[in-house]
């Protein structure tokens, strides 16, 4: 199938900036979508929805593609190095809005307040990977899944602390090319496993967990100096 998106002398995604050059490309990328992952806050009101994460996707991608925020209109087929070299079945385009909104609906009406950390951290970790798997766009779902993962948890009540996310947004290699440290999206793939094939979402529960309680606690000491700061004011 003709794939609209690239540049067909060598597959890379079109792009505004009209770079050609496949690593060019991912260093623009992550340059540009840096700043935009730090001013999501004050950029849109968090209403969580199929239009909220689209315009998740438009904010971030919007100097880079055309078709920020738009679904995808192919397949999608990605090699992986944690399966190795295999690719997952993601959502079929035309199912892509229904899907959304199932996984968005299921969130929505989940009671995230009655969930002890471990309960929450598990069904937020199988929640987030379902709607990973149906990768919207083609390209940046992850950063747009855990933009959105963010913003919902932070609204939940169960914050989650950026720096950790961002410091595990691609993968780390030592001096001689092996691999230190894996990206969000290897652990979202091996938590996106068919579960015939052992699906390992550990591996993305513990990033969750380690985030959300580094949020949890930082949270607690702003508001604290916060209640610090009223008190000697009224003093």
């Amino acid at each position: 199938m003709h794939d609209p998106y690239v540049y067909d002398e060598d597959g890379v995604l079109r792009n505004k900036l009209g770079i050609t050059d496949y690593h060019e490309l991912n260093r623009a990328e992550r340059d540009i979508t840096f700043a935009k992952f730090l001013d999501i806050d004050t950029s849109y009101k968090q209403q969580f929805n199929a239009q909220y994460f689209k315009s998740i996707h438009r904010h971030i991608f919007e100097d880079i593609f055309d078709w920020a925020g738009e679904y995808r209109t192919v397949p999608i087929v990605k090699e992986e190095v944690v399966l190795p070299g295999l690719s997952l079945d993601y959502a079929d385009s035309k199912d892509i809005e229904k899907k959304l909104k199932a996984t968005l609906k299921k969130m929505n009406e989940t009671n995230w307040d009655s969930l002890p950390l471990d309960r929450k951290v598990e069904e937020f970790t199988s929640q987030l990977t379902e709607l990973w798997s149906i990768h919207p766009f083609r390209d940046g779902n992850t950063r747009t899944t855990i933009t959105f993962a963010r913003q919902f948890s932070k609204e939940h009540n169960f914050p989650m602390d950026l720096g950790i996310l961002l410091d595990n947004l691609s993968r780390k290699y030592d001096e001689s090319g092996r691999i230190t440290q894996y990206s969000i999206r290897d652990k979202f793939v091996l938590a996106a496993i068919p579960k015939e094939y052992y699906p390992e979402p550990e591996h993305l529960s513990a990033l969750l967990k380690k985030a959300i309680v580094s949020g949890i606690s930082k949270n607690i000491t702003e508001l604290q100096s916060q209640l610090d700061s009223h008190e000697d004011s009224v003093r």
